[in-house]
């Protein structure tokens, strides 16, 4: 019974060999294209989704803070210590937004500096799955 179970557990956690190909509708194809490898448009495509990504948790961070800061100055009743606390998260907040601005607009000039108008990196997308 225990070589059974062993043999069941060992066939249920390891892998099996994927015979399909999926592409992710978001990222699109990455890396098919050897001359756009060759001229270094393929990591800067990669880096483009990175930033994107980075841009987008960033932007979830500071609604974050914005919405505890808030919370925490409803709820600190009074308490001048509470309500510094709440202020600095907010303002944490704030600065957080300026740096994801500041950010936003650098990469955008570089790569109009570098690349010029193939890679629109202000012209943002929202991946959906149906196309």
């Amino acid at each position: 019974m225990k070589k059974i179970l062993t043999a069941l557990a060992f066939l249920a956690l390891s892998t099996s060999t994927v015979l399909a190909e999926v592409t992710n509708p978001a990222v699109g194809t990455l890396g098919a294209d050897a001359d756009a490898a060759a001229s270094g448009a393929t990591f800067a495509r990669y880096f483009i989704i990175l930033w994107r990504a980075l841009i987008s948790v960033g932007g979830l961070a500071v609604v974050v803070l914005f919405l505890q800061g808030g919370i925490e100055w409803v709820t600190s009743g009074g308490d001048s210590g509470k309500l510094e606390k709440a202020r600095n998260r907010m303002v944490q907040g704030a600065i957080g937004l300026f740096v994801l601005v500041s950010s936003f607009t650098l990469i955008a000039y570089i790569s109009k500096l570098f690349f010029g108008q193939e890679f629109q990196i202000l012209q943002l997308t929202f991946p959906s799955a149906i196309k």
